[in-house]
């Protein structure tokens, strides 16, 4: 959408996740192409990966406003709280590192889709909870892809709290 900063969430989420600072760059230009970003590490820094490529498409969005009475089980029924924000995108990964044996490089691809669900936090217009549902999908390369080529084969749920900067 142009509105997010991934390269300042890229290289803190996954410089937080590894515990150091791994992520020399992230070379990231939505107005030349939105679908396409580079993550580069530090070299010697991982052991998985020198360089990421993120090639994210399919992506949606829309602003639900809820019908009188109805609630989830995120809200406490508070149904002041009506708007949900709600998008998708579908993501290929490819990464790219050194492999087992020296001089042949390594090549790892991947494909899920992130969907999110964002609403305000009743009583804290500064505050949003959300929460990132992402399906992992098998690649063609798989052995198992043609058993299931379009379903997901491992989901994951994560509740997440943003909050304003000031």
């Amino acid at each position: 959408t142009g509105l997010e900063d991934r390269n300042t969430t890229l290289t803190t989420s996954i410089n937080s996740h590894l515990g150091y600072p791994a992520i020399k760059e992230v070379l990231y230009q939505p107005k030349v192409n939105p679908n396409r970003l580079s993550i580069v590490f530090y070299e010697y820094r991982t052991t998985n990966a020198e360089r990421i490529e993120l090639f994210c498409n399919g992506r949606e969005s829309e602003l639900i406003e809820r019908q009188d009475g109805q609630s989830d089980d995120l809200d406490n029924n508070d149904n002041n709280n009506r708007k949900i924000f709600v998008c998708s995108e579908f993501i290929r990964q490819v990464t790219f590192g050194t492999g087992s044996q020296v001089g042949i490089p390594r090549q790892v691809g991947t494909n899920y889709a992130h969907f999110w669900t964002w609403k305000e936090t009743p009583g804290d217009k500064d505050k949003l909870t959300g929460n990132l549902l992402t399906a992992a999908y098998l690649d063609p390369q798989d052995a198992l892809f043609f058993d299931e080529p379009s379903k997901p084969v491992a989901i994951y749920s994560h509740l997440i709290t943003a909050e304003r900067l000031q």
